[in-house]
């Protein structure tokens, strides 16, 4: 077992370690804990104890896949070519959808805002285009051709994809689809000095997406009074008291004012138990209009792990990007000298899924859970196999 496996037992064991103190405070404390104090009729949430035992099984999915990488039994290249053919089906279903009026199966479009292609009322497909679309940046067929070529599909690819994440109503997806494009752009040594192009490109295709939609108009004018609400009321602060006297402000404005409300959740219970946390998934016990999590990664594991759960995870990804932008001399190299085309499309799934400025699903939910430690598990095979890190 490496160093970095150690630190997800290690993080694993200390969920049972807060679900135990937890556990332990709900019975001897003096204080009654907040669930209780929002009327939950049990002493201790027998929700957290079965959500924290079960949550072990992404540990064991975890060791699975190690061993099954290391002993070459599991095929990357296989996983990489079938993600790329999934991401351009959903895409081009979505496609569909949009010219057409229904998607191959006969789903409808979900509202005036999104296009879910085969996910039908589940709108989730912006997401999975956002992750799983960039294994076709790195198929062999095209990372075979001349550069020229090669930046040519790539481009192409991406063009495609943006469309696809804009058509299905998912606001954050579009950004972060960006984000790791500019990322790779600037991990590329050969794709660098096209930094300007590429931006140009971008800033084409989302001009010519805001003309030629009305759901896309919709959607980027919503996200930005509801972002530019958020940052209003974080700097000024004007509903700070209302989440302590049981308030919900959700109904008085639209989602910039519901993540607000999250946001101010966050505090009032991260305050109550700031070292060890509530447990998995006590976030929903809290009252005053709160959501079933922050919408945060990091603010939800401050709030159900506490500071030191939160240190464990913080300090597995410093050390795992160290290790992969590192070289032994210690000195910053961030191209792919370091970091290769194997490696690329997990990496850059790996930076997105920690970025710490963004809005997520749970942290402790299947779908989010399941494909966070495949790929910190293929992440850190991957990593242990390269005889230059």
């Amino acid at each position: 077992m490496i160093f970095f496996d150690k630190i997800i037992l290690f993080f694993f064991i200390f969920t049972f370690t807060t679900l135990i103190i937890n556990f332990l405070e709900s019975y001897f404390s003096e204080v009654a804990p907040y669930w209780e104090q929002a009327g939950w009729s049990e002493i201790f949430p027998s929700v957290i104890i079965y959500k924290t035992f079960f949550y072990f099984r992404y540990f064991i999915l975890y060791l699975v896949l190690r061993v099954l990488i290391s002993q070459k039994i599991l095929r990357l290249d296989w996983f990489s070519l079938s993600c790329g053919i999934c991401a351009t089906f959903v895409c081009l279903d979505i496609i569909f959808q949009f010219v057409f009026g229904k998607n191959i199966l006969g789903f409808e479009q979900i509202g005036i805002r999104h296009f879910s292609g085969v996910f039908g009322e589940e709108l989730i497909a912006g997401g999975y285009l956002q992750k799983f679309a960039l294994f076709t940046f790195f198929l062999p067929f095209v990372l075979r051709k001349n550069l020229f070529h090669k930046t040519l599909i790539q481009t192409i690819f991406f063009i495609f994809f943006i469309f696809g994440i804009i058509l299905s109503g998912n606001r954050m997806p579009v950004l972060l689809f960006i984000l790791s494009f500019f990322v790779f752009i600037l991990l590329d040594k050969s794709l660098k000095k096209y930094f300007f192009i590429f931006f140009v490109i971008i800033c084409l295709v989302i001009t010519s997406s805001f003309n030629l939609s009305q759901t896309f108009r919709y959607n980027a004018g919503n996200f930005y009074f509801n972002a530019k609400d958020l940052l209003h009321n974080i700097i000024i602060p004007e509903h700070n008291n209302k989440i302590g006297k049981g308030e919900s402000v959700v109904a008085k404005g639209g989602h910039g004012r519901a993540y607000l409300v999250e946001f101010y959740c966050f505090k009032t219970i991260f305050k109550k138990n700031i070292f060890f946390g509530g447990g998995l998934r006590s976030y929903r016990f809290f009252s005053g209009g709160c959501n079933v999590h922050p919408h945060n990664y990091y603010f939800e594991i401050l709030s159900d792990l506490g500071l030191i759960g939160f240190s464990i995870i913080l300090f597995f990804v410093f050390m795992l990007l160290r290790k992969i932008l590192l070289k032994k001399n210690s000195s910053f190299n961030f191209s792919l000298n370091t970091i290769d085309y194997k490696i690329m499309p997990f990496f850059l799934i790996f930076v997105v899924e920690f970025f710490p400025v963004r809005t997520s699903g749970s942290f402790f939910t299947t779908s989010n859970a399941t494909i966070i430690f495949i790929i910190l598990s293929i992440l850190v095979s991957l990593i242990s196999q390269k005889k230059t890190l």
